[in-house]
């Protein structure tokens, strides 16, 4: 039930033009009567005794209805809109139309006796300014004020006055001393004032009532020296009830008994979700209904303290506009009803915020947030009240005093915390720090990249998932695709270069009909690498927390790249990275498999599969070192070609090498020359022979470059006609060399040495005999294909990890580059194609030797000299010198 069943608001209260709060003497001249200044019953009728207005009658009771000593000075010292015009009035109509004024005390059961024949002078300083108070005094009073270079005397004053009684009103006396620009004049009047509130204090002919802003500046100063009574609007319940009273023309007579359900039921709901003083909060809630006591925390102590709203004055505009609001369905009014989306508010708060910046974010906050939470008005218009009225450790509300402001009977908590969580998620100006929910003109960058993250699809973030994947994490994009469907795989195959591996990266397991259809009728087959997820239960495209971080850094990239602040744009930047490394370690965690072919089948049923394990590191680089190093080494082709070789005779290598890429179930040759290392073993070994117009070879490896071995012909073995070496001294074959004479033994002096036993030879070199020199042994290693000059470098100092103290006398490099159906040569470095662009082929051998004595260190600096090509493959050939 509204609060309007209980509390009736006065008229023009609820009407567009809303409650006028300032009092303005000026409109006692007003003769059409429209103003409410001219209507003294009106005005008397809206007038609520206060406890300052009631000691004001109180001590003028006392001065006219009694012989008691009472002071004739009046000083009432407060801001604009505490109330000083007000009082004033009151005051001048109780004078000036005594039956009226009689009445309105009556109503209000109190006493004030006042003579008939007063004389009352009234006067607003700011609208009509005098430059001498006397004479606008002997003026009202017939009497021309007596000349001289000096303010009147008081026997001049009283020859004026005669036995007449005087009631001096002084509206804004500060601003009419201020604006007497001669110093001289401006000291008279004070000095005047001074002697007219003396005089009053003597006789109860002359009683003086003015306002000042502050009793620090004349002529306040010179007027707090004599007796007076002092009124300084501090009571913030007389506040309250001169605004309840204002609002509501029944606030003073209505049962407050058919008030105490609604309020006994809004405690119980508070006591239920935060602690508080259940009494208190009941006994405030009785003075300050329908408004919360917490909304006149905020009206009454700390907006004025803020220097807002103009004390009541400002504080009666607001509540009023509040109450037009929420009139005609509000149980009661609290900050959340302070509603952003009204201009009235809006405007009135600028008094908080005279940029309006902070308003404007809040609002902005507040649209974005409607749509995602059910209280958004609600919740943005009270955090961002306490949020314009707080200081220092006080700005902002604490989650228990939101909750008491927002939520009502009819509201159930979760749409509370929902709207909390979207505020605390989305709004970028919205902050939280100890317990305090605040705006604030500093962006909060997560909840900005949070927002912002909202505008885009679940495609766009699985399109940034795919690129992460394959960017990131893979570490390649070329010949590289990510599984979204059997035709797009399919379609991206055929565009990918045929004769080197083509990765298809899963994100999902697949079933074994979708990994049957992909392979079926592709060219060079066995070069698919489907690389699927260890985890079974891992989905890449509809895991909900990757597609949110997928999102986030989106926005956080767009958002960078649309600042120019430079810590905004870092900001930005760490939550793009912190996000995608979030998803990067997602992925990770999920594993990854090979899908290793035993057999391709006619159907489903019949094909075979394994499942390999590939490293957690699972780049490229990493996933083919593994492949080639654990499933498809060297050795793996050459006992495969071994088990067939009846297979593989009378055909040419190149043709032995296509099959092998086009064949499920056979050895994957993930590096180019896989193939033909195999072929060279078999070679080497005599079990097969090769045949090419550069020479015929067996039982040795053949010695033809990677580009010839192509076009040879594998053969049957055969047996070489043996060859004589060429001799080392001579240099021909058969050697030429004399013989060598045995010497003579330097014991004996015989041929043979007849010592027995023979005599033992000293060593030259170490000295010993018989000789202790370690003997000098020269080896070779061969360090087999790497993808990268890294790949090259590691394996190598791993190799030669294991022969400590090694030398090495002799180093091969080869580089190996081969491609086919290249888009546009021109892509290619000069130095391997010249000057050659468009379409073509390509294929490069490159060998680079180096003689002489090297430590593992300088070997592996070389490594890392050599040219970089990318999707080459390295490899080396080492002799080296070992104890």
């Amino acid at each position: 039930m509204s609060y309007s069943s209980y509390l009736k608001p006065r008229p023009e209260v609820i009407s567009e033009e809303g409650v006028e709060g300032i009092v303005d003497l000026a409109n006692l001249k007003d003769d059409s009567k429209t103003k409410l200044e001219a209507r003294p019953r009106d005005f008397l009728t809206l007038t609520y005794p206060t406890n300052d207005l009631i000691k004001v009658l109180e001590q003028i009771n006392l001065r006219f209805s009694s012989d008691k000593e009472v002071a004739g000075l009046f000083l009432f010292e407060g801001l604009k809109g505490s109330g000083k015009s007000h009082l004033l009035l009151t005051i001048y109509n109780l004078f000036k139309h005594k039956k009226i004024g009689q009445e309105w005390l009556k109503g209000n059961g109190l006493i004030c006796k006042v003579s008939d024949d007063m004389i009352v002078i009234i006067n607003k300083f700011t609208d009509d300014p005098y430059d001498s108070i006397w004479g606008m005094i002997f003026e009202s009073l017939g009497k021309q004020p007596p000349k001289g270079k000096t303010h009147p005397k008081l026997t001049d004053f009283q020859k004026a006055l005669g036995d007449r009684e005087i009631i001096l009103i002084f509206d804004e006396l500060e601003q009419g001393i201020k604006v007497i620009s001669d110093s001289a004049l401006r000291a008279q009047n004070i000095a005047f004032l001074q002697v007219l509130s003396e005089f009053s204090n003597r006789s109860k002919q002359v009683t003086l009532f003015a306002s000042i802003y502050s009793d620090k500046e004349e002529p306040g100063s010179t007027l707090k020296r004599v007796p007076r009574c002092v009124v300084q609007f501090d009571n913030v319940k007389d506040q309250s009830n001169v605004i309840l009273h204002r609002l509501f023309e029944n606030y003073r007579d209505f049962d407050r008994n058919l008030i105490s359900p609604v309020i006994e039921s809004y405690v119980q709901l508070w006591d239920k979700h935060t602690p508080h003083d259940k009494e208190e909060h009941k006994k405030r809630f009785q003075d300050t209904y329908p408004f919360s006591p917490s909304l006149m925390d905020i009206i009454l102590k700390k907006i004025p303290a803020r220097g807002g709203f103009q004390n009541v004055r400002g504080a009666l505009s607001f509540l009023g506009n509040m109450v037009r609001l929420t009139h005609t369905a509000g149980d009661i009014i609290t900050p959340a009803d302070a509603s952003l989306k009204d201009k009235a508010t809006t405007i009135m708060l600028k008094d908080l915020d005279p940029s309006g910046d902070l308003i404007n974010r809040a609002s902005e906050n507040m649209d974005e947030l409607i749509p995602k939470a059910p209280l958004s008005i609600q919740f943005a218009s009270a955090v961002l009240l306490y949020t314009l009225t707080g200081r220092g450790s006080d700005i902002g509300a604490s989650r228990e005093k939101l909750i008491m402001d927002i939520l009502s009977p009819s509201l159930d908590i979760n749409a509370f915390e929902q709207t909390l969580m979207g505020f605390q998620k989305y709004a970028s100006y919205f902050h939280h720090q100890e317990n305090r929910y605040y705006f604030d003109l500093e962006e909060n960058s997560e909840a900005k990249v949070e927002f912002k993250s909202l505008q885009y699809s679940d495609d766009q973030a699985r399109e940034k998932l795919f690129d992460i994947l394959k960017t990131d994490i893979f570490k390649v994009s070329e010949n590289t695709t990510v599984f979204v469907s059997i035709q797009q795989v399919q379609e991206s195959l055929k565009q990918f270069d045929k004769i080197r591996p083509r990765y298809v990266l899963t994100g999902r397991r697949l079933t074994q009909e979708e990994r049957h259809i992909i392979y079926h009728g592709m060219d060079y087959r066995n070069l698919i690498l489907l690389l699927e997820p260890k985890d079974d239960a891992f989905q890449l495209s509809t895991d909900k927390d990757l597609l949110k971080w997928a999102k986030r850094v989106l926005a956080a990239k767009d958002l960078a790249g649309s600042t120019k602040k430079t810590a905004r744009q870092a900001d930005y930047e760490r939550i793009a990275k912190g996000d995608q490394s979030n998803v990067i370690d997602r992925i990770k965690k999920a594993g990854l498999v090979f899908v290793s072919w035993q057999k391709y089948g006619s159907t489903t049923t019949e094909d075979q599969i394994e499942l390999e394990p590939l490293p957690a590191d699972f780049s490229k680089d990493k996933v083919l070192e593994k492949l080639n190093q654990d499933y498809f080494p060297t050795l793996t082709f050459k006992e495969h070609m071994e088990g067939r070789l009846t297979e593989i005779q009378d055909r040419l290598v190149k043709e032995v090498d296509a099959e092998y890429r086009a064949t499920l179930g056979f050895p994957v040759p993930v590096i180019v020359t896989a193939v033909s290392k195999g072929i060279r073993e078999l070679c080497k070994e005599g079990l097969i022979g090769i045949q090419h117009n550069l020479g015929n070879f067996c039982h040795k490896n053949p010695n033809l470059s990677e580009s010839e071995l192509p076009n040879a012909k594998i053969t049957p073995p055969f047996e070489e006609p043996p060859t004589k070496e060429v001799c080392p001294k001579c240099g021909k074959k058969p050697c030429v060399c004399p013989p060598v004479l045995p010497e003579t033994c330097p014991a004996c002096g015989r041929l043979p040495c007849h010592c027995v036993p023979p005599p033992e030879i000293v060593c030259p070199k170490c000295g010993e005999k018989p000789c202790i020199c370690s003997k000098r042994e020269n080896i070779s290693l061969a360090i087999p294909p790497q993808t990268s000059i890294g790949s090259l470098r590691q394996e190598t100092a791993h190799r030669l990890q294991q022969r400590e103290g090694a030398v090495i006398t002799k180093v091969s490099y080869k580089i190996f580059f081969q491609k086919s159906n290249i888009g546009d040569l021109s892509t290619l470095p000069p130095g391997i194609r010249g000057s050659l662009s468009g379409q073509g082929d390509l294929m490069v051998e490159i060998t680079i030797s180096k003689s002489g004595r090297f430590p593992k260190s300088q070997v592996e600096l070389q490594i890392e000299s050599l040219p970089v090509l990318a999707g080459a493959e390295y490899s080396a050939d080492l002799e080296i010198e070992v104890s």
